[in-house]
């Protein structure tokens, strides 16, 4: 029986074997290992959708920042036109005020002129009525006047003079009748052409009226579409600051999916045991980030002569600048990329031939493992890249919540590259 017994288990064992190199039977660590791959491409799947969620949202706040600045263009064009109306209206009332006075001016020479158009009338009329009587008295006793004068002269040249002298009065009479009429004509002309001076005048004033309602009218609508887009233009900039918290939120889900990812990674890659349990090999992981996509020993050479210290320099000029998505300007802003390819570009050195995204910093220069890391080095993460400033912290831009800072650690998040340019 004991025999029998020996036997079966001798068979059972063989039949295993037999069972397990036909691969019939897989054993406990290739159960788990193939769980492990699992999780794995699920992490990833999950990794890459994140990523898309945040290039959507990225996109999405850029259109947002787009229409802002379409806004705050219309509305700075805007407020030119309001500014040149308001300066036109300013000027057209110094104009009506300069011909107002004219107006009220010219009221005061043609009152004047008037007065003394009766008082010229009146003199007239006057000096009219004397040589009138003085006329009727010679001409009624002339012959008498004549005989009388002749027979009273003592002499001829007495006489004549004597006649002389009356014909010198009648003279003079016809002279001042005749000053007394030029005169009264002229001021005749003179109050006519004030008084179509006047009318001219109040033309003009009815003229710069209506050129003053227009104004006002157009200055009134121009005022209420201001308001309009500055309506408009607040709800953009709300609607751009929600992108940017939904980018904010998305960045972080993507940073947070690539870290179980990278975890992941490394767990797929490490050694197994009958029981399930691994056994952990080249990993560094700080601050909520990894290193293990960045292990092997690489540590290039300085090709470049320009020290990785002299860049980190550079770079800290501008700590406190703000981050702009898509800009490149250092002091103006800019986003991850832009500031990492503005600074290496002021040393000569080019990460790119266009526009430098945080990928395609991944493949510049040489590559450097984690543990010969250096001032100067790029450190690329999933749609983010910063400078390695030394003492385990790096210089970046870092969002448009904190602009350009030098303060997170180099492995604030799962490190995918770090690459040595200089």
């Amino acid at each position: 029986m004991g025999k029998r017994m020996r036997l079966r288990r001798i068979t059972y064992s063989f039949l295993t074997i037999c069972a397990l190199g036909l691969g019939l039977v897989a054993p406990r660590d290739v159960v788990y290992a193939t769980t492990t791959t699992t999780t794995t491409e699920q992490t990833e799947a999950e990794k890459a959708a994140a990523e898309a969620e945040l290039a959507q949202k990225q996109k999405e706040k850029e259109e947002a920042d787009k229409k802002v600045n379409e806004l705050q263009q219309q509305t700075d064009a805007l407020q030119g036109e309001i500014d040149n109306l308001d300066a036109q209206l300013v000027d057209l009332l110094a104009e009506i005020s300069v011909l107002e006075a004219e107006i009220d001016d010219n009221l005061t020479q043609i009152e004047e002129m008037a007065q003394e158009l009766e008082l010229a009338r009146a003199t007239e009329q006057k000096q009219y009525a004397d040589m009138k009587v003085r006329i009727k008295y010679m001409y009624e006793n002339q012959q008498k006047n004549l005989v009388e004068m002749f027979l009273e002269s003592s002499s001829m040249a007495e006489f004549l003079n004597q006649v002389e002298y009356a014909n010198s009065v009648m003279t003079y009479d016809r002279e001042l009748l005749s000053s007394y009429n030029a005169m009264r004509v002229e001021i005749e002309e003179i109050s006519a052409e004030l008084q179509n001076r006047q009318i001219e005048l109040q033309g003009q004033q009815s003229q710069l009226s209506a050129k003053q309602a227009s104004l006002n009218s157009v200055l009134t609508a121009k005022q209420a579409q201001m308001a309009d887009y500055e309506s408009a233009l607040s709800a953009a900039k709300t609607a751009a600051a929600a992108k940017a918290t939904e980018v904010k939120k998305a960045r972080d889900a993507a940073r947070a999916k690539a870290n179980i990812a990278a975890v992941s990674g490394v767990t797929a890659g490490t050694g197994t045991t009958s029981g399930g349990s691994t056994s952990s090999g080249g990993s560094t992981s700080s601050g909520g980030g990894s290193t293990s996509n960045v292990s092997g020993g690489a540590n290039p050479a300085n090709v470049t002569g320009v020290s990785g210290s002299a860049v980190v320099a550079y770079a800290n000029q501008f700590v406190g600048n703000p981050y702009v998505w898509g800009g490149n300007s250092l002091t103006g802003g800019c986003d991850c990329s832009g500031f990492v390819q503005q600074v290496y570009k002021n040393f000569g050195i080019s990460v790119g031939g266009g526009r430098a995204t945080s990928v395609s910093l991944r493949n510049v220069g040489q590559a450097v493992s984690y543990e010969y890391i250096q001032p100067g080095d790029i450190v690329c993460y999933a749609g983010h890249v910063g400078i390695y400033a030394g003492g385990g912290t790096i210089v970046e831009a870092q969002d448009t919540a904190h602009g350009i800072t030098n303060y997170r650690p180099v492995t604030c998040h799962a490190i995918l590259a770090i690459r040595r340019v200089v």
